[in-house]
Parts: C-alpha cells; sequence; structure tokens
C-alpha cells in the first residue's frame, strides 16, 4: 500500500524486513544471492540486510529512495505502512533517537510528517 504522502524519502527502507524463505527464492530469481541479501536476527528470523542502515536493496536515484527489487518486494514492503499515510518521522522511535545512524537521521529528516499537506497527485513509484 503506497501511503498519500509518500515522498519516497526511504526511511521506511531502515526498518527491519523478515522474509519467508518463498520471497528469498524470488529475491534469488532476480539474480541475487541470499548469502548477499539476508541474515538471522536476534529471534532466528531471516531479515534483509541493512548495511549502512539500510536495505540493501535500497538505493537513492535523483533525491528519492528506489527500491532494486520493487516487482519481487517482500510483503512486509508491499504492506507497509499499513494505513493511509506514512507518520514516521512522527514515531517516537526516530524522533529520539540519540544514536541514529547518519544514513538513517538524513533519511529521517526528509520524510514527510503526519500534519505535512497531501500531494496534489496519488504518489508513483519513481521507475
Amino acid at each position: 500500500m503506497m501511503p498519500k504522502n509518500c515522498n519516497f524519502c526511504g526511511l521506511c527502507c531502515t526498518l527491519a524486513v523478515k522474509v519467508t524463505e518463498a520471497e528469498v527464492r524470488n529475491i534469488e530469481q532476480l539474480g541475487h544471492s541470499r548469502e548477499d541479501f539476508t541474515e538471522k536476527d536476534a529471534g532466528g528470523n531471516t531479515i534483509l540486510k541493512r548495511p549502512g542502515g539500510w536495505c540493501c536493496f535500497f538505493e537513492r536515484k535523483n533525491g528519492v529512495g528506489v527500491c532494486k527489487i520493487y516487482e519481487k518486494r517482500p510483503a512486509p514492503c508491499k504492506d507497509f505502512p499499513g494505513k493511509p499515510l506514512c507518520d514516521l518521522r512522527d514515531n517516537v522511535v526516530f524522533r529520539l533517537s540519540k544514536n541514529m545512524h547518519p544514513n538513517v537521521k538524513l533519511l529521517w529528516e526528509k520524510a514527510p510528517k503526519k500534519s505535512d499537506p497531501l500531494p496534489k497527485e496519488e504518489p508513483e513509484f519513481p521507475l
């Protein structure tokens, strides 16, 4: 679900994303090796790696966040945020974080606030 206020800042790409075996295989079909993009979290779940503070498939192009596997992205990414507006900028976890990775801080500063005016057109993923 694309939130109506998405500005493609990429802050959502700093969150841990749990992936299923089927999702790992889908990503492997794109030519990626699971060792390069997955790791285990403390609970033993398979998650996408986040080198530099953000997802290994995230990149910035022309000032916007782009997903390199957009068509095969895992369900948590497709479903995020699960509501009409993104409010990560206002989230207390990010707002109060003193030890925010510099890359995450950069994205946080660009993230939309829930109170920001909505864009005139529905956002479309920049391809």
